[in-house]
């Protein structure tokens, strides 16, 4: 499939892709996970008029893998880039796991005036238990913190994921899936040690915090109370699924997005 491709200020060449019209929506994927698995939201959106922007973030998918800029911020810098290079006057960001996080990071670098609104999926904002957020990652506090990414993390998915979307991130390149597990562990260490609390208070537009009921990485709460915090925050629980939502009940996730989207831009 056909890749597009811009450079960042820091000369990095990032890839993603973009069809249809009207109302853009940008999907930035987890932590490994490239533009490519966005392929039934893609769908279900080019279906109901929307321009839909996959992209690929740094070490990510088609985008090149430098061994510097592995932090949040650069992350946020990086969509930024995109949004400036397409001339985006206002978009929807959907965000899963680590894709949510590099939203918050943009809000909270560039603000919101080119956003309609935001879906994160299955991502905490604050991934390291205190007392009062205990709401994190399952075991993950100050005192595990320097070990706790020396060993694998949990299976991420509760139910089986749609084996459509698994043949149709294979036909749309193997080398997309390519990840530099090494290479990106700064970054997956910086995103778990970042608080975006303070940055959901500040932010001033719609945005849903989706979560699976059986995620294996945290409490489905999570999603309450990110939308306590936000003015305009509401949330969903995705029954039986783990914390891949749009992979696991895509048809489920579909209809969230499909309504959320829908009453913002006739709101707004």
């Amino acid at each position: 499939m056909k890749m597009e491709f811009f450079t960042t200020d820091d000369e990095v060449k990032l890839g993603y892709i973009d069809k249809g019209s009207g109302t853009p929506v940008i999907l930035i994927a987890g932590y490994s996970a490239p533009a490519t698995s966005w392929y039934d939201q893609e769908k279900v959106l080019l279906k109901h008029g929307y321009r839909v922007i996959g992209f690929d973030r740094r070490s990510h998918g088609s985008s090149e893998n430098p061994p510097f800029g592995q932090d949040m911020a650069t992350q946020g810098k990086d969509l930024d880039a995109l949004i400036r290079h397409l001339k985006i006057e206002k978009a929807f960001l959907i965000g899963q796991s680590q894709g949510a996080s590099s939203m918050w990071s943009y809000v909270s670098q560039f603000g919101s005036a080119h956003l309609h609104g935001l879906i994160s999926v299955d991502q905490t904002p604050k991934m390291i238990n205190e007392e009062e957020w205990p709401y994190g990652m399952y075991g993950l506090n100050a005192e595990t913190r320097p070990t706790f990414f020396d060993k694998p993390l949990p299976k991420p998915n509760n139910l089986p994921v749609n084996k459509l979307i698994v043949l149709m991130m294979l036909m749309r390149g193997p080398k997309y899936l390519k990840f530099d597990r090494e290479g990106t562990k700064p970054l997956l260490l910086d995103h778990a040690d970042t608080d975006w609390r303070e940055t959901i208070r500040k932010t001033d537009v719609p945005a849903l915090f989706v979560a699976g009921s059986e995620s294996p990485f945290w409490p489905k709460e999570h999603a309450t109370a990110s939308a306590d915090l936000c003015p305009k925050g509401e949330f969903a629980f995705v029954e039986g699924s783990g914390h891949a939502v749009n992979w696991e009940c895509p048809q489920e996730f579909d209809r969230l997005m499909l309504e959320f989207l829908s009453r913002v831009k006739n709101t707004g």
